[in-house]
Formats: C-alpha cells, structure tokens, sequence
C-alpha cells in the first residue's frame, strides 16, 4: 500500500505513474498562466498556415501537431505553454527558444535553448497543459534546485 504523503500518491483505483514534477525538489521562483481561444488559432491555422506554425513551433511540435486530426487545440495549448514560460521567465526570449516535449507517457516538459536556457540559468521549467474543443490552457512553474547538502 502506497503512503498517502508520498509524492504523486492518487486513490485512484488505477495505478498511475507519478508526474515527473513530483520527482523535482526545490523551491518555486515564479509561475505562469497562459489561456488561449482555440478557434482563434484555428483561424490563424487557415489563413496562415506555414508561416503561423513555422512563427510558433519547433519542427518536431509541428510534426506532431499536424498529424492530429485536428491540430489547432495542440497548437493553441502549445501556444499557452509558451506563452506561460516566457512569464515564468520574466520575458526576454521568443517562441523559438522554447520547445514542450511530450514524453511517452503523455506528460509534457519543456527544453529551453537560447535566451530563455540563459534566463532559467540553473532553475528548471515544469509545465501543465490542458485543452478543450474551445480553450487551452497552461501553467508553468520555475524552480530553483535545492542546494547540495
């Protein structure tokens, strides 16, 4: 029987595989929140459609958005990812600096390069994305390791 203190613990009667933020020690720094209208991306997707993705995917997000039956909720919660970091980190780096990776189990991460690996320094980004036929939504955490004992 699994602690109820232990990190990830769920009643569900299904086991279920702790989320890899539970796994991270160390002090939250900021947060961010981002909220985007799925149709809106939709739009963009139609009107735009290389030069919008291209602005704000990396070629493996695209690669994986454009092969869902419909992309635009994955774009706009993406979109919402990105846009959350970039508050996390206090602003300062582009779309293009910033990639959601989606593990095998599902759960998203997120690497860093450019300015915004420079802004997080030695901190770590971790990432919440949820999406509906009409809203995506995603919320970003910074934290600070704890320091070697």
């Amino acid at each position: 029987m699994r602690d109820e203190k232990e990190p990830g613990f769920s009643s569900h009667p299904l086991p279920l595989i702790p989320h890899p933020s539970s796994l991270i020690p160390g002090r939250v720094v900021s947060i961010g929140v981002d909220l985007v209208d799925v149709d809106r991306v939709r739009d963009a997707l139609a009107r735009h459609p290389g030069r919008f993705t291209n602005r704000v995917l990396t070629p493996t997000e695209r690669d994986y958005c454009l092969s869902r039956p419909d992309p635009a909720p994955h774009v706009a919660a993406r979109f919402a990812a990105k846009e959350a970091v970039i508050k996390c980190l206090g602003g300062g780096c582009g779309f293009a600096d910033i990639e959601v990776v989606r593990a095998l189990t599902g759960f998203p991460s997120i690497t860093l390069r450019g300015r915004a690996l420079k802004r997080a320094g030695n901190r770590s980004v971790l990432v919440s994305l949820s999406h509906l036929p009409q809203l995506a939504a995603a919320f970003a955490v910074l934290v600070e390791p704890e320091p070697a004992p």
